[in-house]
């Protein structure tokens, strides 16, 4: 048998190679379940969503391996390489190397008939790239009793083999400047939304991030103007004006306070319109299954400092953490890639926790 770095960069390569783009995931989708051993039975086949059970024996704390298989449209990064040690291709990093160690776990753990020190169960699903309200994973949480059952779910969503806890919330909002519209050459007899939108976004630029210790961890809330949109024709005073605004808010806010802060920086005369807010996940660092996956890897806790699905876990009572080989500093990128030794430490950590080799 091929040593397990090779088989986990070959697993890699192979899904990077087969196209994903979230909402043309059918074939990787097909791909996926192909791959997972007999050993491990379906408990919930959707339409974007899987769940896997291996065997249940009581007394045995149950943790779901999670992963998404969809990815960002393609850069002239298809098809994939591996380069100097690495594979290279769309989605390498976020998260095909992290999906290929799931798999690589479950077949040799289905090969070599290992006694396992945790029950163990699998998740894929797709459509994690486009916004909330694409998710499967609502439906399946719905409809899946066994995930309900979990004391840990780990996602292998790209952490650099580190393990981060929580998530920071995600709120989009549109900030809606008024005026009167005019021609150019006769500004005074208009009022400018524009020159409104300058004026009124000064608060938001000033702002500094803030720094939120939660569980020994620091996160860093941050807004961010993102886009802004205006004016029809160069000769036309604008009559409107509509500024982005992304509020990435630490797990010490709830929805409701963040949507009321964001809404107090708003001006007098602007509108404010929510465009979506994904929550953050709850801080999980003193779970006994956690700090015994520390241990497995020697890993680091680290804050996360985005959203992810782990949020979707913890807002239902399931511990979850974040966890797996993927370069943060790669994601999405145009020369997206993981290196293999990360593959193998990933594996390696994953195995002595599922095992308690350690």
């Amino acid at each position: 048998m091929p040593p397990v770095a090779d088989l986990l960069a070959a697993r890699t390569l192979e899904l990077v190679n087969i196209p994903s783009e979230s909402g043309n995931e059918a074939e990787i989708a097909s791909h996926v379940r192909s791959l997972v051993p007999s050993s491990f039975v379906p408990e919930y086949e959707g339409e974007d969503a899987f769940v896997w059970a291996g065997q249940r024996r009581g007394g045995r704390p149950l943790v779901v391996l999670a992963g998404h298989y969809d990815t960002v449209p393609a850069q002239e990064n298809m098809p994939g390489a591996i380069v100097d040690g690495a594979v290279v291709g769309l989605g390498a990093s976020d998260m095909k190397g992290g999906l290929a160690v799931l798999l690589e776990l479950a077949r040799a753990l289905d090969e070599n008939a290992v006694e396992t020190a945790v029950d163990l169960a699998l998740l894929a699903f797709g459509k994690e790239e486009l916004p909330a309200e694409y998710s499967p994973l609502p439906d399946l949480f719905e409809h899946s009793r066994l995930v309900h059952d979990a004391e840990l779910a780990i996602l292998l969503e790209p952490t650099d083999n580190t393990i981060q806890a929580g998530c920071l919330g995600n709120l989009n909002a549109r900030i809606v400047f008024h005026g009167v519209s005019g021609h150019s050459a006769r500004p005074w007899t208009a009022e400018n939304a524009i020159h409104a939108a300058l004026e009124g976004l000064r608060p938001f630029a000033a702002l500094e991030p803030r720094p939120v210790e939660i569980g020994g961890l620091t996160f860093t809330e941050v807004l961010s103007v993102t886009r802004i949109e205006g004016g029809i024709a160069s000769n036309v005073i604008p009559d409107r004006a509509i500024a982005h605004v992304n509020f990435r808010y630490a797990p010490d806010r709830s929805p409701s306070s963040a949507d009321a802060y964001l809404r107090s920086l708003v001006p007098d005369g602007a509108s404010f319109e929510p465009a979506g807010d994904s929550p953050p996940a709850r801080v999980v660092t003193d779970s006994p299954l956690v700090q015994r996956l520390r241990a497995c890897g020697g890993l680091a806790l680290e804050p996360k400092q985005a959203w992810t699905n782990v949020a979707d876990f913890t807002s239902r009572g399931i511990d979850a953490v974040n966890f797996g080989p993927g370069a943060t500093r790669y994601a999405h990128r145009r020369d997206e890639q993981v290196e293999i030794s990360a593959l193998q430490r990933a594996f390696e950590a994953l195995w002595a926790f599922v095992t308690g080799s350690v």
